[in-house]
């Protein structure tokens, strides 16, 4: 298999655990408006955190892995903008 072949398969993969991965906080937030935002908020942040570190990190590995940090990103926002939005009452 190719270069090309690998980095496609990689990236479905991806977005297959990216997707089950929203699936799973939509769940953990429930109906809550302000739990949302406040988790919106955390992927937002995380995903600029990520791509900051691929910035620094591609010349090192001498390829593109914006991808994969910014997708790692995401979920380590998630999980630090859990430690608020567990504080808002679930039927707000």
């Amino acid at each position: 298999m190719s270069a090309q072949g690998v980095t496609l398969i990689t990236r479905v993969a991806l977005v297959a655990v990216l997707i089950i991965a929203a699936a799973f906080v939509r769940v953990l937030v429930g109906p809550s408006r302000r739990r949302g935002v406040v988790m919106g908020i955390g992927a937002l942040g995380g995903l600029s955190a990520g791509v900051a570190v691929a910035w620094l990190i591609s010349p090192w590995v001498a390829s593109n892995v914006a991808p994969i940090c910014a997708s790692l990103g995401i979920v380590a926002g998630w999980g630090v903008a859990w430690l608020f939005a567990r504080r808002i009452p679930r039927q707000t």
